[in-house]
């Protein structure tokens, strides 16, 4: 079953199939759905059966024909079926992977960073300190977003001021040509989301610094509620040294002022990055070694095979899929939605993942134009794929990059590449 066939099956029901499906689905029990459509009340199970035979029951399903049809509509008519038959059966809307999972999903896998709680049960602790930093570092599409968003809805359920910012946003020209436009903006944004608050404080341009923290100051005066900044992205501006240094000498000197004033203890901070910073920063004017240490890792077997439950697929499928991806959170999401939105096994899966005619083409040809275009990074993950596991004692700028970028994985002054997938579709195709 696909969408295609799912809806060409769907369009030649008669009205009557059409009401009677539509009804059941809406949680109407069959008695009330014989009252409405003037049948017997036993005749009711015997029309819905046949339904699901239309839609390709068999009987050698491993389902039973009414949780087939609760499945089939919750993929492929999300609308018709109710929140409780969805629970009730435990099928939900696959949704097409690459966006940050919704706060409710029930695709979003928790992580541990330690066994007596998830990471999210963490960062929903510190952020009731105060004064808290939270720094969660991780590759791209490691779930980070995910993450800082279930912060936020913590945050809001608490009567915080949640306050979120992507930093790539603010990566304009006019911004970044020094650390006072770039402050000016940073500032701006965050107004923007708070309750209008009069100022009588004027901006200073040869002082940004002092300038934004007054203002900041007053904000938390004036709003006397805990504000949690959520700064997503910040390694965007990583590679802008004058105003990295400045903005991150900035954070560090308000997380210190959490010791000495009661109004800065209002202000949580939560920063994600995907490498570590680079830049040149004395240890008492960097909020990296400070708070609490986040570190997105990839998927275990067993939360891949949570996932697989999820899809309503069978868990021999999780080691073969593995093998090629690691527990790349969206590469095995992508994976898992493909299995199921289009019917795909397994074995043709991995046959043509690290090929044009793959599933994967679209983000690996993403990948592949960055390096293209940037010889530097390419020059060091074609030395990578060729000898792996390469020592690398000193972590130059294109290796903090292609770990940004998910491609590689180090431990210690090891580094390889992150999975298969990438070693071969990039082996064949850079070096």
């Amino acid at each position: 079953m696909n969408q295609e066939i799912f809806d060409h099956i769907y369009s030649n029901l008669s009205d009557n199939d059409k009401n009677i499906i539509q009804l059941r689905l809406s949680g109407k029990k069959y008695q009330e759905i014989a009252q409405l459509m003037s049948f017997n009340q036993s005749s009711v199970g015997r029309k819905l059966k046949a339904i699901a035979k239309k839609f390709k029951y068999s009987s050698e399903s491993n389902l039973e024909w009414n949780e087939y049809l609760v499945q089939i509509f919750t993929q492929y008519k999300p609308t018709f079926v109710i929140d409780d038959l969805q629970e009730d059966y435990g099928f939900h809307p696959v949704i097409m992977p690459g966006r940050p999972e919704k706060i409710d999903s029930h695709f979003y896998i928790e992580r541990h960073r330690i066994k007596r709680c998830t990471i999210e049960s963490e960062c929903y602790e510190a952020i009731e300190q105060p004064g808290s930093l939270v720094r969660i570092k991780a590759p791209s599409r490691m779930g980070k977003t995910s993450l800082i968003k279930k912060i936020q809805d913590k945050a809001n359920k608490n009567n915080y001021f949640p306050v979120y910012l992507r930093f790539d946003t603010l990566i304009e020209p006019d911004n970044i040509n020094n650390i006072n436009n770039f402050l000016k903006a940073f500032n701006k944004n965050i107004k923007s989301q708070l309750p209008d608050v009069s100022s009588g404080l004027s901006w200073d341009d040869n002082n940004a610094k002092i300038s934004c923290t007054q203002a900041f100051k007053e904000l938390l005066i004036n709003l006397n509620k805990n504000v949690v900044l959520l700064l997503d992205e910040v390694n965007e501006i990583f590679n802008y040294p004058e105003i990295s240094k400045n903005f991150f000498a900035m954070l560090r000197s308000w997380y210190e002022e959490s010791n000495n004033s009661e109004i800065w203890e209002n202000l949580r901070m939560v920063i994600a990055y995907s490498t570590e910073y680079h830049g040149k920063l004395d240890i008492y004017q960097s909020p990296f070694n400070v708070g609490l240490p986040i570190e997105l890792k990839e998927f275990i077997p067993e939360q891949v095979n949570q996932l697989a439950y999820l899809h309503q697929l069978d868990a021999e499928i999780v080691n073969p899929l593995m093998s090629m991806v690691g527990g790349h959170p969206y590469l095995v999401r992508l994976g898992l939605y493909k299995m199921v939105q289009d019917e795909l096994k397994i074995k043709d899966l991995l046959k043509d993942a690290p090929t044009e005619s793959g599933i994967y083409q679209d983000h690996l040809s993403m990948l592949l134009e960055i390096m293209e275009n940037n010889p530097k990074i390419k020059t060091v993950f074609c030395e990578i794929l060729a000898n792996y596991p390469v020592r690398l004692p000193n972590k130059n700028r294109e290796v903090r990059q292609l770990e940004a970028m998910g491609l590689i994985k180090t431990k210690g002054d090891l580094a390889e590449p992150r999975c298969q997938l990438y070693q071969k579709y990039f082996q064949d195709r850079l070096c």
